[in-house]
């Protein structure tokens, strides 16, 4: 790792001393009351630290920026087919009794070609440090994520239970919990790569924060409409809820654990502990086997939890009140033209550069 890189990461600390304050930074959100004086608002900021503006898109686009995305589609690709058959083989190795070792296998052979391929990728074409996978700080970030997204569904189902739509029938041991993780492990970090370290990252580089984040989370949802029992309206409740949520995850720290924390965790905990299906694709039970009576409005239907309105507020609110952490941090990063203009000391008139200005810049 090189001194440029050591000097842009805090000390990560523990896990658990990192986790212990989430809870207080989910709260005041839940209560509309996280600015710049909760003690929440506080905490986080002490969990994660700033993003140092050298892991922030600068005057000139990322080198191969065009190259990076498009390999970078067709490695994550790679990535879940050699995990299918990794899977395929396992399962087939061990007989019928072996679909959760299979699925455990397969995503974990998915996560480390992801990572991996992610990491040369940008080593060889970005010619810089691939400072989004890291590894200072990386267990401290991954824990929170892994504590928020905990948190934010265990919230959902009591929310549910509490509303009578969320009722326990049996709780053991079952085949769903290790399928939950291979799901949490899988999407967690193959997604995060494609989505935040990819799209994000490339599109905010391009056109600024906003769009990139609205791009990316539209594109997030649509994503999940292959699944099996997907609907238009899941879709929607995706975008919002975990586009905007891991989208800002990635803003705040300008690198995937966070985020890849909170997806994993979201997916295990609600297919594996709670036994919801997992965005339409059927899951199943986990630890628990539960009932959802009530209107799928409330219990998110054949999408799962995931379509829940409760889901979808929460979510939302968590998320939203995140941007507004990177907007207060002044982590906000204006479009590639106006960085270049800024640069540059062009003057804006009307806040717009002239295509003559953009040239120059």
């Amino acid at each position: 790792m090189s001194t440029h890189h050591v000097r842009g990461i805090s000390e990560a600390g523990t896990t658990t001393s990192r986790a212990s304050g989430v809870a207080d930074a989910i709260g005041g959100v839940r209560t509309g009351h996280l600015g710049a004086g909760h003690p929440g608002a506080g905490r986080l900021r002490r969990l994660l630290p700033t993003a140092p503006a050298w892991r922030r898109p600068g005057p000139r686009a990322e080198r191969l920026g065009w190259l990076q995305l498009i390999l970078g589609i067709a490695l994550v690709v790679i990535a879940q087919v050699l995990g299918g058959l990794a899977q395929g083989l396992v399962t087939a190795v061990g007989g019928p009794g072996s679909r959760g070792l299979g699925s455990l296998s397969g995503a974990l052979v998915t996560a480390v070609v992801a990572l991996g391929a992610y990491w040369y990728l940008i080593r060889f074409t970005g010619r810089r440090d691939v400072v989004e996978i890291g590894q200072g700080g990386a267990l401290g970030e991954l824990g929170v994520g892994l504590a928020i997204g905990t948190a934010l569904i265990s919230a959902v189902v009591a929310v549910l239970a509490l509303a009578g739509a969320y009722r326990v029938q049996s709780v053991g041991w079952s085949e769903g919990i290790v399928l939950g993780l291979a799901s949490g492990i899988s999407a967690g970090v193959a997604e995060e790569v494609l989505s935040r370290g990819l799209l994000l990252r490339l599109l905010e580089d391009w056109l600024g924060t906003w769009w990139a984040l609205g791009i990316t989370a539209v594109l997030f949802g649509a994503g999940h409409l292959g699944n099996a029992e997907a609907t238009v309206l899941g879709a929607v409740a995706i975008a919002l809820e975990a586009g905007i949520l891991l989208g800002a995850c990635y803003l705040l720290t300008r690198r995937l654990w966070l985020a890849i924390g909170v997806h994993l965790a979201w997916n295990f905990v609600q297919g594996g502990i709670f036994g919801s299906d997992i965005s339409g694709t059927g899951s199943g039970r986990g630890l628990i086997e539960a009932g959802f009576p009530g209107p799928d409005l409330l219990t998110g239907g054949p999408m799962g939890l995931e379509g829940s309105l409760i889901a979808v507020l929460l979510c939302t609110a968590v998320g939203v009140a995140m941007m507004l952490e990177v907007r207060r941090r002044g982590l906000i990063v204006a479009p590639l033209w106006r960085r270049r203009c800024q640069a540059a000391e062009v003057p804006v008139p009307q806040g717009r550069c002239t295509s003559s200005e953009r040239l120059r810049a």
